[in-house]
This record gives structure tokens, C-alpha cells and sequence, in this order.
């Protein structure tokens, strides 16, 4: 396991205290949500002239979810290095 630079670490003690449930939330759920339902839309407009508005419900929920797990693992992953940061 690798440990956060002093720089890291400051950024890191920053951004975790907004609570890991709004990391998630903004990092995860929207920010990768909407990143990828917009990149994969984007694509059907351009490959198909056309998009169609179920596919982009659907893009939403399932790029949601795996921007959940994505936020998640990443939360954790970045607690561990900072805590070993900090021995």
C-alpha cells in the first residue's frame, strides 16, 4: 500500500470532512453519473443522429450506481492511506 505525499494528505484531510455519505453522493453517484450518462448520449447523437430519452433515464441510474461503488472504493481506499499517512 502506497502512503499520500504531504501534499495528498492535505487535500485528502480537506475533502473528507465533507462525511464519506456526500463524497459519495457528489463524487460518485453525480459527478460519474452524469459524466458518463452525457458521454454515452453524446455518442448515440453522433453515431445514430438521434437519442432516445429511456436510454438516457436508464444511463442516469446505472452509471449512478456504478459511480456508488466506484466513490465508495476510492473513499476507502484513500482513508487507509491517509491513516497510514499519519503513523
Amino acid at each position: 500500500m502506497s502512503k499520500m505525499t504531504a501534499e495528498q494528505a492535505k487535500k485528502w484531510g480537506k475533502r473528507r470532512m465533507m462525511g464519506k455519505s456526500k463524497y459519495v453522493m457528489f463524487y460518485g453517484v453525480v459527478t460519474w453519473g452524469i459524466i458518463l450518462a452525457a458521454l454515452f448520449t453524446g455518442m448515440e447523437w453522433m453515431t445514430q443522429q438521434t437519442f432516445t430519452t429511456s436510454w438516457l433515464y436508464i444511463r442516469l441510474v446505472v452509471f449512478g450506481i456504478l459511480g456508488f461503488f466506484i466513490a465508495n472504493f476510492r473513499w476507502d481506499a484513500r482513508e487507509r492511506m491517509f491513516h497510514s499517512q499519519s503513523r
